[in-house]
């Protein structure tokens, strides 16, 4: 990489090659090589016009020509860029190629000019994962729009929506159009279009519906049905010994792969699942009996395995939370991707030796609340195969958990709960980028005063990307 042009990329491309010269995108002219890259043409003209303040491929001025192109014969997520007199992104598949498009947005001085050069990159993980919490405050589908376009910008490979909790349950279900009694929820147009949008920028969008536990609003929309012989619909977990339940929980899974159609994960949920409810409950101690487990803890692995079927099914693979325990009894199956992040129901270090597939959600320092949060600095401190928290009952705060190479994991995902519309870009902004950073590159590539600069820069240009969408965006003031 050359020492006379700093690179503000974040994530830090594999390798950057420089030579002397510049080419401007002030005129340029997308052409897609590939048919299926059509739609990501005008997305990167959009941009390039909120930053360049002008239309592109106007007027009688000499242009410049990028061409995206795909080539089968490359890895899934590897790209290469040359910048000559004309400019080229290929890549092994449509989001790799929308990746090398984010990168000549942040590449690119505020005059427009890029740097004649050549771009080969990849991520060391494949699941580079940004969640929202939609299930607990109310986000308009713009603010959600302006998240996507920040996961393009910054090479995030999915962005998790968390759509129900106990306070809201925001999927729209035709099986249960009384869901939730509040009433907000989004259209299925709405959901529709956000999908849509979400492809072209090239991020995989995975919808999760909360179950057995977190699931209040549907005991208050249709206690007859959830809380069956639990008996009181303020309780946060559904009824597991009626088989009505289930019939229900196949119809609204259903309905969510239906719409999410290009989704390959579907998350479950399944996490702090108050265990004892059923044991309370009549319905539930019936279906221990039949399941010929001991306690609630196996009619929750039941309930995993069930749901998880309907899921693939579907043709999906499902996702869940840490939520059951290392306990003996019903196997959890090992197709199933957890995310570990509590460290206290399943420790990574367990579940890693079980087989399983991981993503890191550690609660230090990936989690992002109104009242707790880690610095970009400690964040940039944290290296992918390790989870922490401050919890005292939880397994990595005294010693840290570290899982070797051994251990099949995809990536790791930055959680923004509990924060209100207007509070999450302002969370989100610095700190989930320097998660990607670290993902992407495992091996740390500088120290924090560089990559700080980096970022720095970086932010910059994503708030000018943003401000040429006035209609996604709120007014955002910079982070002290």
């Amino acid at each position: 990489m050359s020492e006379q042009i700093e690179i503000h990329v974040v994530p830090l491309p594999k390798s950057v090659h420089i030579e002397q010269g510049t080419r401007s995108l002030r005129h340029t002219v997308v052409h897609a090589l590939h048919t299926s890259l059509v739609p990501l043409a005008p997305i990167f003209e959009q941009e390039l016009e909120a930053v360049l303040g002008e239309r592109t491929g106007t007027g009688n001025e000499t242009r410049t020509i990028v061409e995206l192109n795909l080539d089968e014969a490359m890895r899934e997520e590897q790209i290469k860029i040359a910048v000559a007199e004309k400019v080229q992104i290929v890549g092994g598949s449509y989001s790799a190629v929308a990746g090398g498009t984010a990168v000549l947005l942040q590449l690119m001085s505020n005059e427009g000019e890029l740097p004649l050069c050549t771009v080969e990159d990849e991520p060391d993980l494949p699941y580079r994962g940004l969640m929202m919490d939609l299930g607990r405050h109310w986000h308009s589908t713009d603010c959600i729009r302006q998240t996507i376009t920040f996961c393009r910008f910054y090479r995030f490979s999915h962005l998790h929506l968390h759509l129900t909790d106990d306070p809201l349950f925001t999927f729209p279900l035709r099986s249960f159009p009384q869901i939730p009694v509040s009433g907000m929820k989004y259209t299925r147009q709405e959901l529709e279009d956000l999908i849509e949008y979400a492809q072209r920028c090239g991020v995989q969008l995975v919808p999760e519906i909360d179950l057995p536990g977190h699931s209040r609003q549907l005991n208050l929309s249709e206690p007859e049905l959830f809380t069956s012989g639990i008996g009181e619909a303020h309780e946060n977990a559904i009824c597991l010994g009626n088989p009505a339940v289930l019939n229900a929980v196949q119809q609204m899974l259903r309905e969510l792969c239906e719409i999410f159609k290009y989704s390959k994960y579907i998350h479950l949920g399944c996490d702090e699942t108050k265990l004892e409810i059923f044991e309370q409950c009549p319905y539930c101690r019936e279906k221990m009996k039949e399941l010929n487990v001991n306690d609630a803890e196996g009619l929750l692995r039941d309930f995993i395995v069930r749901a998880a079927e309907i899921v693939r099914e579907q043709g999906r693979q499902p996702i869940v939370w840490e939520g059951f325990s290392p306990a003996q009894g019903i196997e959890i199956p090992k197709d199933i991707v957890v995310i570990p992040w509590e460290s206290y129901y399943h420790p990574a270090d367990s579940l890693a030796e079980a087989g399983y597939a991981l993503i890191n959600a550690s609660w230090q320092p990936l989690y992002a609340t109104p009242t707790l949060k880690w610095s970009p600095e400690h964040i940039y401190g944290w290296h992918v195969r390790r989870w922490e928290h401050w919890w005292d009952q939880s397994k990595a705060t005294l010693q840290p958990i570290e899982l070797d190479e051994s251990a099949n994991l995809l990536g790791a995902q930055f959680c923004s709960w509990e924060n209100e519309e207007s509070a999450e870009l302002e969370l989100i902004r610095l700190r989930a980028p320097t998660m990607v950073e670290r993902v992407w590159n495992v091996v740390r590539r500088e120290e924090w005063p560089s990559f700080a600069k980096r970022l720095e820069a970086s932010d910059r240009r994503l708030l000018q990307v943003l401000s040429g969408k006035p209609e996604q965006v709120k007014k955002v003031q910079k982070e002290a």
